[in-house]
């Protein structure tokens, strides 16, 4: 049995593991529409961690114009307004939201959840972007697979979260990690998937919270932010390399920090 094959019944076997039991069950299992269908508008991030991951997009995405799904998405992308795009397809639940989305040229209501199937072509995407949701998903293979499928060849998978969530709708392996086994986690997604290069991953932790955030008084540091991604498997060679984020070190908030923002 050579190296590829080994490589594939451990991911078989790991996804098989996971699936047993209730590792992707929830606290909440009524129906996701109705869940999600209650308008919030509201950011799940704080002010600098929205930058962060504004940043990260602006940092990995290499292609002139790409074309873009936000899967489950809300009334934000968080895509940086600098950049130019040839369409961003917005999937999610509530369709309010979505139509607040400035940045989407098409919407998709489509609950992953109930059927994982992405309504969408082969290769038809640049970038497919999943910002503070795959704690929410209760198929996440399958999930990996379809991404791999509506990805060009060297396109790019970014799955950004935090330790924010609505613990209710999230699965139970999930909140039973913790989160540096969070980013394992996601690794083995798309390890799992089979058709993504090796994936890498960036972390920001230990910033100072915005000054006018409701918690900036408590001395509570910026939210973190986890970014694990890799490429769809046979990009062009001679396409340009995507960059690698340069990871920013984990500190405490200093006392004047802290004392600034009080």
């Amino acid at each position: 049995m050579n190296t590829s094959e080994v490589e594939g019944d451990r991911q078989e076997g790991m996804e098989e593991f996971l699936n047993r039991g209730d590792a992707f069950s929830r606290q909440d299992e009524s129906d996701d529409g109705q869940f999600y269908g209650l308008d919030r508008f509201v950011d799940h991030l704080d002010a600098v961690a929205l930058e962060t991951v504004e940043k990260i997009l602006d940092t990995l995405v290499v292609e002139k114009r790409p074309a873009i799904l936000d899967l489950m998405a809300s009334w934000d992308s968080h895509i940086p307004k600098t950049m130019e795009t040839d369409e961003v397809v917005g999937l999610g639940l509530n369709n309010n939201e979505l139509s607040r989305n400035k940045a989407l040229t098409e919407i998709v209501l489509h609950d992953l959840n109930r059927d994982p199937v992405l309504p969408f072509g082969d290769d038809r995407f640049d970038l497919v972007l999943n910002t503070v949701s795959v704690d929410y998903m209760t198929r996440p293979f399958h999930v990996f697979r379809e991404v791999a499928r509506v990805l060009k060849p060297g396109g790019l998978f970014l799955v950004i979260f935090s330790n924010r969530m609505f613990p209710e709708k999230a699965v139970k392996i999930w909140r039973e990690c913790s989160e540096p086994e969070r980013v394992i986690l996601v690794e083995d997604f798309f390890r799992a998937a089979a058709s993504f290069e090796d994936p890498r991953f960036f972390t920001s932790k230990g910033k100072p919270r915005p000054k006018d955030d409701k918690y900036a008084d408590r001395g509570i540091p910026s939210d973190p932010i986890y970014a694990v991604y890799a490429e769809k498997k046979g990009a062009d060679p001679k396409r340009s390399k995507r960059p690698s984020m340069v990871q920013e070190e984990t500190r405490r908030l200093t006392a004047e920090e802290m004392k600034a923002q009080r």
